[in-house]
């Protein structure tokens, strides 16, 4: 695909963000983990997923309370979109606009989302623990092959 689409707030809070859709896709709902968080009581924690599969832009209700709709219609399970189908959560309006791929720099479009550790506010970023406990497992692990050669030399 030589455009790249983009997810476009048009109505509600989120009007005016721009977020690229990759073939990982887009989450969008109520969870603060989601791609595009939706903070509303009419939108599930997991209420719907954007995807690009084979050059095409598909929306896919994630098993929502409330529904997820395309042009009016709602949309049970997936279904293909084009530019400018309007895409309703709650009280939000999405459409799919189609950009030239140089100009859908992520850091350009989406606004920052909250790190891990703003959101607990500890105020320090939580991949050096990850970073420690994968070093202190892997220590384990080694001390254990190397008991266990030990041992079997040893025999």
């Amino acid at each position: 695909m030589d455009r790249t689409p983009l997810l476009v707030g048009v109505d509600g809070p989120l009007a005016g963000n721009r977020y690229p859709v990759t073939v990982a896709g887009l989450r969008l709902g109520r969870d603060p983990a989601n791609e595009v968080h939706i903070d509303d009581g009419g939108v599930s924690r997991q209420h719907a997923r954007v995807l690009l599969h084979n050059g095409a832009v598909w929306v896919q209700d994630a098993g929502s309370r409330n529904g997820l709709f395309v042009n009016g219609q709602r949309v049970p399970d997936h279904k293909q979109v084009k530019e400018g189908d309007r895409i309703v959560l709650g009280a939000h309006t999405f459409t799919v606009e189609l950009v030239a791929a140089e100009r859908a720099e992520p850091e350009a479009l989406a606004p920052p989302r909250p790190t891990a550790a703003a959101a607990t506010g500890s105020g320090s970023p939580a991949w050096p623990i990850a970073l420690v406990g994968a070093a202190m497992l892997l220590f384990v692990a080694c001390s254990g092959l190397a008991a266990a050669l030990w041992w079997a030399s040893a025999n």
